[in-house]
């Protein structure tokens, strides 16, 4: 019997957690636990659950674990001590499920989403040869487009979901952010944890590549979906619109999008691409917004942070 256990990173998203923690309870396939780790939240997470039957008494403590269970399911509660962010979450949620010993597959998702009610049981089937196998990222509030724009086999990107399941047909080579991402534990065993120092975006990317240069083909199951917001992430129309330039007005958001794109760029998917983003951002900075020389030092300096491997930017703007 394969032994799974779902890992759930929150933080200040309690109602949303609810429903992504129910939706885990009630798959067709039962998971075996739920590992939830609390990015040192600050809107009482822990009694929400409590109150709504997730986190139940009595609770016992085991190292660093509240533990308790909801029918079969056993249930684990981590708090951090502060706020890592998604990267620092997934890690932190992942090394611990491994160490536990007790699992043979790991199912993680952020607090936001919540899989459909087969969506492991399909991702299950394919999960023994490939070792890491992804839902589609659905529109939560519409199922027939997807969370944000995908390349389709051949051609264009598209947000029809139909779309683009008649261009792949059963599987995708490629993959979603963590939203229901399904891993072995020979996987994780070889190729290791997501990068916390990335803190935000990105550490999805760099850990499947990371398993793409360990030998691994990750993939995504067309029918498996998993309900996720649509790409809340801000564009800027350049040179009249025929480009998008991905953009946000804080700082340290920026810092984060920005330099650890750059990193990846730089050890996995090509060092041109970061000498094509510098003429963009170029010109987004010096000629369409030409009093944002301080963005465009930052933008700079997190380029260079990118390139040598620096992640601590970021707190120096954060509140």
């Amino acid at each position: 019997m394969k032994r799974v256990c779902a890992i759930v990173v929150t933080y200040n998203r309690k109602q949303l957690l609810l429903q992504c923690l129910n939706a885990i309870l009630e798959q067709s396939r039962q998971v075996n636990a739920m590992l939830i780790v609390d990015n040192a939240s600050t809107d009482n997470t822990f009694e929400f659950l409590q109150e709504h039957g997730i986190l139940p008494q009595p609770l016992q403590e085991e190292n660093s674990y509240q533990v308790t269970s909801v029918g079969n399911i056993k249930i684990y509660y981590l708090r951090l001590s502060s706020n890592s962010g998604g990267a620092g979450g997934f890690h932190a949620g992942l090394k611990g499920a491994l160490d536990l010993k007790q699992f043979d597959y790991y199912w993680m998702m952020d607090d936001d989403g919540y899989p459909s009610k087969t969506c492991l049981e399909q991702q299950l089937a394919y999960i023994d040869e490939h070792h890491y196998v992804m839902p589609v990222s659905v529109d939560i509030t519409d199922f027939t487009k997807l969370s944000w724009p995908v390349r389709k086999k051949s051609g264009p990107k598209t947000i029809d979901y139909a779309e683009l399941k008649e261009s792949w047909g059963k599987t995708m080579d490629s993959i979603f952010p963590f939203n229901g991402s399904l891993l072995s534990q020979k996987i994780v065993e070889e190729v290791g944890f997501p990068k916390k120092e990335l803190f935000l975006w990105g550490d999805e990317y760099e850990h499947y590549w990371r398993c793409r240069k360990a030998g691994y083909d990750p993939i995504t199951i067309m029918d498996a979906e998993f309900y996720h917001p649509a790409n809340k992430m801000s564009y800027e129309p350049i040179i009249g619109g025929l480009y998008k330039v991905p953009y946000t007005d804080v700082d340290w958001r920026f810092i984060c999008l920005v330099r650890n794109s750059t990193y990846i760029y730089w050890n996995y998917t090509g060092k041109h691409r970061i000498a094509l983003k510098f003429l963009v951002y170029s010109y987004l900075f010096l000629i369409q917004k030409p009093l944002s020389l301080k963005k465009y030092r930052l933008y700079l300096n997190s380029v260079n942070d990118g390139i040598k491997g620096r992640f601590d930017r970021h707190f120096l703007y954060m509140k």
